[in-house]
């Protein structure tokens, strides 16, 4: 039941991230706007870290799995994704990130052995693309190929957050905080030296009131708790079950965009959300 509560929770935290995102950069660069979301993640995933009475102590080999983890998991899909949000359309964005849990789904068994491609998740991996695939419209494929750096960029994004899900679970930490402050400490290190790198600065003088309500959002939620979620998850669910948590994400995004902005989406997006659901269960369950 504790498994199932902190997926939902990951969907409802990264779903929600999309709207938040679409905020902070109204006055915000995309890099900043990762920069100031990870900072803000890991301050308070080391603070609470040694109000726990933990410390970041992890030896050569913990900080080397931070590393990876705060590289592939945070800063490339953050920053790849910021520069294609700017010119791909969203719709076909989420297809593209679907291939993540696919991916996933099909590479776990080579490197866990304990993880099984076994026919309820091959059908729920084809269930749940159909289910995105209905959400958007099929003419969101209309655009496949006509930005192809951008969507090539969600590509690799796609596959950094499949590989971070298999790398973590080959090499897995034993405390879920320890490993979620590192390796977003990591990456907060990383993405402000980028920025600095880039002649920008880090003082937000032109940022709003509801770009830094975003900003500070973005940093408590889909960074530091999800992080936390994450890392609890993965050695317990299987990288293969935790990344189908990619195509409850736009759903989640749908939902609040209903209640928050009064959208009225079409019938294609009610009609989606039972197939995504079906999809769900199928890969999460047993054989």
């Amino acid at each position: 039941m504790l498994n199932m509560s902190l997926w939902a929770l990951l969907a409802l935290l990264w779903g929600s991230s999309f709207l938040a995102i679409g905020v902070g950069v109204e006055t915000l660069s995309p890099a900043l706007l990762v920069a100031g979301r990870m900072v803000i993640g890991a301050g308070i995933l080391v603070v609470g870290l040694y109000l726990l009475g933990r410390n970041l102590r992890m030896g050569r080999r913990g900080w080397i799995i931070a590393f990876v983890a705060g590289m592939t998991g945070n800063v490339a899909p953050f920053l790849l994704i910021s520069y294609a949000g700017q010119t791909v359309d969203s719709g076909l964005a989420a297809l593209i990130m679907g291939v993540a849990p696919i991916a996933t789904v099909t590479l776990a068994p080579l490197v866990h052995p304990d993880e099984t491609l076994g026919y309820l998740k091959i059908i729920g991996a084809a269930i749940g693309f159909s289910g995105l695939l209905l959400l958007f419209g099929p003419h969101v494929l209309s655009g496949l190929g006509a930005q192809l750096v951008p969507q090539l960029a969600l590509l690799i994004a796609a596959l950094s957050y499949a590989s971070t899900s298999l790398f973590s679970r080959r090499f897995p930490h034993s405390d879920p905080m320890q490993m979620a402050a590192a390796s977003v400490l990591v990456g907060a290190i990383v993405i402000c030296g980028y920025v600095l790198a880039q002649g920008g600065d880090l003082t937000f003088a032109t940022m709003s009131t509801n770009s830094f309500i975003a900003m500070i959002y973005l940093g408590v939620g889909p960074t530091a708790l999800a992080a936390v979620a994450y890392f609890y998850l993965l050695p317990r669910i299987g990288a293969g079950r935790l990344q189908q948590v990619n195509y409850a994400v736009p759903v989640i995004g749908v939902l609040l965009g209903v209640v928050l902005l009064h959208e009225r989406p079409e019938w294609n997006v009610w009609a989606a959300m039972p197939v995504i659901l079906l999809a769900v269960f199928f890969v999460t369950r047993k054989a």
